[in-house]
């Protein structure tokens, strides 16, 4: 008996593949679905193995292995007014977005979820390391927490900061509690194609580099870079080239290493210091999302300011004016605008939203 429909998001990568593999063997009716975006819309060239024309091939080929059916859905409009256009604007504004999670949070959730429901599916299920829980709480109502994965190298809570708990009642991530070592094992054992398939790290829509992407979308201007006492110590190459951290394409002649603390779009600057200089106790942040719903108690909270950053506890976190601040415990380097900070209770992600200052 089956124990109901899913439209499985397939990659064509091992993890969506497994994916789909260890659903249908639990008895799930499983439809293969890859999603076509900007990234193999009009070309060939790309290679990328979540993002190209072989991509596409490869989910085929292991959906007529496992003999389940395969789609392709045009999510190319939707994709480039919700991801690319953000993803420019953000660097515009001397930001450093994370697409990836906006990705999650418009295509594959709200998008690709809405076409499961118009199919008739009972749920969607990713390839995502990242593990849901079902409770009740004292009202006697099923909630949803959304969990780390087993894999703590792999773990993609971060990515999935946004979900929400009706989301969370219609997805599946049947990785939650594995390794990537037992996934490409069990990818070997069931003979898929994708089971040795190097995995893709970078940008997907992104072919070159991200200034030379931009390069062809934003009027660049060169500028003064000025370290932290407001002296001119030199010139950069436009504002969107700039995240904070960097140290490459500050120009030389410095007694110490240096790197951008800062970036004043206004006055098209950028503030270099020492490394100390990137050390901050409070992050300010807005555009939140909380996974219960509400936003959670200060105590015992943790959260990361980036992917795979070990988490860092939080000794406060305050709401003022709209705003959000954290305050932690320790400082943090590297505050970014643009980035995303995510806080944990233990292995719980409970949600978080998009740094400003």
């Amino acid at each position: 008996m089956s124990k109901g429909k899913i439209l499985v998001a397939m990659s064509g990568g091992v993890d969506s593949s497994v994916a789909a593999h260890l659903l249908k063997k639990e008895g799930f009716d499983c439809i293969g679905v890859t999603m076509k975006l900007f990234c193999y819309a009009g070309t060939e060239a790309s290679q990328r193995s979540c993002c190209s024309l072989e991509a596409i091939n490869d989910a085929r080929a292991v959906c007529k292995k496992l003999s389940i059916p395969h789609y392709v859905i045009d999510f190319e409009k939707e994709f480039e007014r919700e991801v690319i256009k953000d993803f420019v604007s953000e660097y515009e504004k001397g930001r450093t977005p994370n697409p990836c999670i906006r990705c999650n949070q418009l295509i594959k959730f709200d998008y690709l979820l809405k076409k499961a429901e118009e199919l008739g599916c009972d749920y969607l299920a990713t390839g995502h390391y990242a593990q849901i829980n079902q409770a009740t709480n004292n009202n006697q109502q099923i909630t949803f927490k959304l969990l780390k994965g087993v894999d703590r190298v792999k773990d993609q809570t971060y990515f999935l900061y946004r979900l929400n708990q009706k989301q969370l009642s219609k997805l599946k991530f049947p990785l939650g509690g594995l390794t990537k070592k037992e996934v490409r094992r069990i990818a070997g054992e069931a003979g898929l194609k994708t089971a040795e398939k190097a995995e893709s790290q970078e940008i997907c829509f992104i072919d070159t580099n991200v200034s030379e992407f931009l390069s062809g979308k934003i009027k660049i201007e060169k500028g003064d870079i000025l370290d932290t006492s407001g002296k001119k110590v030199g010139e950069h190459e436009g504002i969107p080239f700039y995240t904070i951290g960097q140290r490459k394409g500050l120009g030389g002649g410095f007694a110490h290493p240096v790197y951008a603390v800062g970036i004043d779009v206004e006055k098209n600057q950028v503030i270099v210091g020492e490394d100390i200089d990137l050390y901050k106790k409070e992050v300010v942040f807005d555009k939140t999302s909380w996974i219960a719903g509400q936003v959670p108690a200060s105590k015992d909270l943790s959260a990361v300011i980036r992917y795979n950053m070990a988490g860092k506890g939080v000794a406060e976190l305050q709401r003022i004016k709209g705003l959000y601040k954290a305050i932690f415990k320790e400082r943090v380097r590297a505050v970014t605008p643009g980035q995303s900070i995510v806080f944990y209770s233990g292995d719980e992600c409970l949600g978080g939203g998009v740094i400003t200052k």
